[in-house]
Order: structure tokens, then sequence, then C-alpha cells
């Protein structure tokens, strides 16, 4: 708890410079090849991306092997990153999407991993040294458990060479295993909270409870469901309702969240301060209507010709095929999946999407974060 926000401290001092390549040098190296490579951390892993000339992929792979594995961890850049970082912290906490969102995975998870931001705190961040940072990453950053998707125009052979040479010869014995996740607490009632920020002309809301596991059976339906509620068109029933008829809202959306981990489905809006309870009173209108009545035939046609015609625009550039193989690799989804979605989308149901919203969005148990000027 005294160290929030180390494992994304230790990924963004990861291309600070190696014990090889100094920082102008790592970067001067990788700006030479016309690559690019970027690597950071979530609540769950650390990942990363690179991008290069067919070429230049064993140079680029082993360039990636001596950041993970040689980082150097150099004083001057550990202390120009943590005031950057501070520095970030500081505006986010004048920025009412951010504090919201915070708001609501405290108010979510109450005492989850979850309900703490991947940066972590000012004070906790001011705690770590250079040594917390070598340890944490001689601990827990290593080879077990990555996935590692490239595509492009290379050859498997090719591919899977360049790896094995470099990444796939990775070893660290002091890899400790990731901690099991907690269960996450049911919700109870409504919970309600709200960050005052003074002289903001807006306030940010956000209102959401859990959402069905990535994995699991109800997903589809409230996939489906999610795009009806609050992303189709304009943003869905609830931009058609709470923006474009009654004006009360600068955007509003909804978003069902995807992982391995407890994730939430929410309806999010930028408001007028004045106008923050009636956009709640609109929101929680159209959640009871989509708990209580049947979507129509047609809205069901629409989103479903749309997720299916999405399919193949996300395929078109090597980082959105690379992408998708990563997540069939991490959901176990099996290479045939993004073949059977049609499909799959085309057996959900309007009873489907009404038992699903019926399950996760529960009137009495929700939690409505807010951000902005004071609510007195």
């Amino acid at each position: 708890p005294e160290k929030y926000g180390i494992a994304n401290f230790m990924t963004s001092m990861l291309t600070a410079g190696t014990r090889t390549h100094a920082f102008r040098e790592l970067h001067d190296e990788i700006e030479t090849m016309g690559a690019s490579l970027s690597i950071g951390a979530g609540g769950l892993a650390t990942t990363f991306s690179a991008q290069c000339l067919r070429e230049d992929l064993p140079r680029l792979l082993a360039l990636i092997q001596e950041v993970f594995t040689e980082p150097d961890f150099p004083a001057r850049q550990f202390q120009r990153i943590k005031t950057q970082l501070l520095t970030f912290l500081a505006i986010q906490a004048q920025d009412t999407a951010a504090m919201a969102d915070q708001a609501f995975d405290r108010a979510i998870y109450h005492t989850h991993p979850y309900a703490i931001p991947d940066l972590g705190f000012p004070h906790t961040l001011q705690a770590i040294t250079r040594e917390d940072l070598e340890a944490f990453h001689q601990q827990y950053l290593g080879p077990k458990g990555m996935v590692v998707a490239i595509c492009g125009g290379v050859q498997p052979e090719e591919a899977l060479g360049a790896f094995e040479r470099t990444l796939g010869a990775w070893v660290n014995e002091s890899q400790q295993a990731q901690p099991e996740l907690p269960p996450v607490e049911p919700l109870r009632g409504i919970i309600r909270e709200h960050v005052t920020l003074q002289e903001k002309s807006q306030t940010d809301l956000v209102l959401g409870t859990f959402a069905p596991k990535t994995t699991g059976p109800d997903f589809l339906p409230a996939q489906l469901g999610n795009e009806i509620l609050g992303q189709f068109g304009m943003m869905g029933r609830i931009g058609e309702s709470v923006r474009e008829k009654a004006g009360l809202a600068y955007y509003a959306q909804s978003d069902l969240g995807s992982g391995l981990g407890p994730t939430t489905w929410q309806v999010a809006a930028g408001v007028n301060p004045k106008n923050l309870d009636k956009a709640i009173a609109l929101i929680r209108d159209e959640l009871a209507r989509f708990t209580t009545e049947l979507v129509s035939e047609e809205e069901l046609s629409d989103v479903c010709s749309a997720l299916v015609g999405r399919l193949p625009l996300s395929l078109e550039s090597n980082s959105g095929t690379a992408s998708a193989l990563l997540n069939l690799e991490r959901y176990q989804h099996g290479l045939d999946y993004i073949r059977q979605l049609p499909a799959k989308f085309a057996a959900v149901t309007r009873e489907d999407i009404l038992r699903a919203a019926q399950t996760y969005w529960q009137p009495d148990n929700l939690v409505i974060a807010s951000a902005g000027v004071s609510l007195s």
C-alpha cells in the first residue's frame, strides 16, 4: 500500500536506459530503424507494442529483450520521470472526468485492488526509490504468462526464429507468481460519491454496476445490449434521451468493460452542473426501460449488422490483427472465434438481452459518482 503505482513507475523507466545503451543511445537506436516501442502497466499486466520494418524485426526484438532484462534505472531519468508522473497526477486531480472515474472505482471496488489507480497517489510515488524499482522489476517482470502476437509482411518461421533467439530465450528464475485477485463484494444499495472541484464549468458523471465476465455466456448479449443502450449511432438510447432530446449533456454514453478481472458496466456523461440531478434521473429512467422492456427487432438487427461490419475493419491493419490475436489467446477463444462471431451475434435474442440487463442492472444497487462544483 505504501508503494502504490510502482508497476507503472517501473515500466515508465524501462526505456530510460539499459546497461548497454544510455537513454539517448537507446532512443537513437529506435529512431534509426524508424521504429516505435511503447510499454505500460495496467491493473493485471505489463503491455508493450512495437512497430518496425520487416528487416528490422530481429534487431527490434533484441532491443526489447534488452529493455526488459537489463534496465539501468539511471538516477537522472528516475528523478525526471518521477517529476513527470507527479505533475500528471496534479493535473489529473483537477480533471472532472478522471476524478469521477476514480470516485466510481473506489465506491464499486471498495477493498478490492481495482479500487486503486494504476498510477498510485502523490505520497506513494514520492516514497518509491530506485532500489524499489529494481527489486520490483526482478521479482515481477518475467516471461511466465507472456503472450506475444506478431503481424505483418514477415513469414511465420522467420518471426518465430527471431522471437526464440530474443524474448523466447528470456529466463527470470526470481519471477514471482502474480497474486490471485480476490472476489468483489456485491453491490448493496445506492452508493453516491461526489468529488468537489470548484470553479469547473462541467460536472462529469459515472453511473454503473458490475459487468458479466468477458469469457462468460452473458457477455455477448450484454455487448449487443450495450450497443443499444449507449453506443450505436449518436450514443444509443442514453445519448438520444439525455443529449439529443433533453439537451442535458455534452456527451452521454454507456461502456461495457472487458478483461480477465472483474469489470464494470457504466453510463458516463458530462453535464452542466445545474443539470446533474436531471441527467441522473433520465439515465435511471432509460435503465428502467432497458431492464423491463424487450429491445426492438430493428434495434437488435441494426447493432448486429454494425458489429459484424466492424470485424473486417478491425483486421485491416497490422496492429488491429495483432491485437485481435492477442485477445484470442488471452481469453482462450480459439483461432476460429472471429469467424464464428457473426453466427454468435445472430443467435442472441431480444430475451437474452433483457435477461442480461435484468441480471446486471439492478435499479436499487448502483454506484453514482460525479466530480465538479459542490452539490450544495
